[in-house]
């Protein structure tokens, strides 16, 4: 599909104007540019359509787009590249997930405190579990869509059961701890 862009838009500019070599090089390194930006761009907005995160994208993608312009940084080596994380990436992330999961799940909230002790190692077990498998997965799968999703899923949640987090946004950590206390107070 980006050969057939590329190629009939050179066709079409080369019609209305001459070209070296050299200004074909270019003319075909800066529509694949185009092409990749547009489709990276339309993926990212119907995955922000879908789960309800349109404005919350934009934003990203406005704040993001100049401050990348500037300090530029790191690109995949090709398109598909861009979207998949090379192996021992995954592994670190799997490494930092589990860790995650060992230290801070289950991770409550005020309004659904984890109060029962057997609940909570029930839930940390599964969850350990869980990841285990996800590594199993990532290990044995050639799958990038599978393997860019695991990986994606296990760092939003490892930043979700971080203490961190819950101190950024003012939310009482551990409410298990504190749910006792709050029946004897009231």
């Amino acid at each position: 599909m980006k050969e057939k862009f590329v190629s009939s838009s050179i066709n079409f500019i080369s019609k209305y104007q001459e070209c070296n070599d050299l200004k074909l090089k270019q003319l075909k390194y800066g529509l694949e540019g185009i092409y990749s930006l547009f489709f990276k761009l339309s993926i990212a907005i119907i995955i922000s359509l879908i789960i309800n995160t349109f404005k919350e994208t934009m934003l990203f993608l406005f704040f993001y787009s100049f401050i990348r312009t500037c300090s530029f940084g790191m690109h995949a080596k090709s398109n598909m590249s861009c979207w998949t994380f090379p192996n021992f990436i995954g592994y670190i992330i799997l490494g930092i997930g589990l860790i995650s999961i060992l230290l801070w799940a289950p991770a409550d909230t005020p309004k659904k405190p984890l109060i029962r002790k057997k609940q909570r190692l029930t839930c940390k077990i599964i969850s350990t579990i869980i990841i285990i498998l996800y590594g199993i997965i990532f290990t044995n799968s050639t799958n990038n869509l599978i393997n860019n999703a695991l990986i994606y899923a296990i760092i939003v949640q490892s930043i979700f059961i971080n203490p961190i987090s819950y101190k950024i946004t003012k939310t009482q950590f551990n409410n298990y701890k504190y749910y006792h206390k709050k029946i004897t107070t009231v």
